[in-house]
């Protein structure tokens, strides 16, 4: 076999093999939907455990500088659920599965999370 030959074997094995790596990644990715997302939801301090950033020195807070937040881990594929940016309702009612990411004992003594104050009493 000549050797112009072996390289076109190579190059069409090659192309095969980009093509088929990009039409997977396009079928998990925009059909399937087939990794998650985390989203930041609203959190009352008061009543419940938040996460905590101040926004007032922070440059990574969000454009609607939500300091006390919880987060929740949802489903590329359940986020057209979502009747609001965050997905509160969603998550609240039940109507799509959300994992909520719960604080570590590093977090509450960092203080990037707090908890109620009746809760801290105790």
């Amino acid at each position: 076999m000549p050797k112009e030959k072996k390289h076109n074997i190579f190059l069409y094995v090659l192309l095969i093999s980009v093509i088929i790596s990009i039409a997977s990644s396009f079928y998990f990715f925009y059909f399937k939907r087939d990794f998650n997302f985390i989203v930041e939801t609203k959190c009352n301090p008061e009543t419940e455990t938040c996460f905590y950033r101040d926004c007032t020195i922070n440059d990574n807070c969000p454009s609607d500088n939500l300091s006390y937040y919880n987060t929740y881990t949802i489903k590329a594929s359940d986020f057209k659920y979502c009747t609001d940016e965050d997905c509160t309702s969603a998550c609240k009612t039940g109507v799509i599965l959300c994992k909520k990411t719960e604080c570590t004992e590093k977090e509450f003594t960092d203080g990037t999370c707090v908890a109620p104050i009746s809760i801290n009493t105790n």
